[in-house]
């Protein structure tokens, strides 16, 4: 099932070393989910396997997800594995996952 994924190259211990040896300058320490349900769930915990089997440690990159208050009173399997979360309105998608002016807005703060 992981056949397509690329380990880090040996010997990095932290996202750090790992961005610095491939010539990049940024680290990428944040991630905001926009999106709900199993497809939040699948990357979430595919990011924290990647995360654990590169650097021995899943929580390396911290989650930030997009909550409706029906995903609030549903107590979403998405919203317990984020670090945090920010209240949308609720809705059809409009107001919320498909809504591209709040995602960008949630992104720059």
């Amino acid at each position: 099932m992981w056949t397509n994924r690329k380990p880090a190259p040996q010997g990095a211990a932290s996202p750090q070393e790992l961005v610095a040896r491939l010539g990049g300058s940024r680290v990428i320490t944040k991630i905001l989910i926009a999106n709900n349900g199993i497809g939040a769930v699948k990357c979430i915990r595919d990011i924290k396997k990647w995360s654990y089997e590169n650097f021995r440690n899943e929580r390396v990159i911290k989650f930030v997800v997009m909550v409706t208050p029906e995903d609030m009173k549903a107590n979403a399997e998405y919203i317990k594995l984020a670090d945090y979360t920010v209240s949308v309105p609720g809705g059809s998608n409009n107001n919320n996952f498909a809504n591209v002016e709040c995602i960008i807005d949630i992104a720059k703060r």
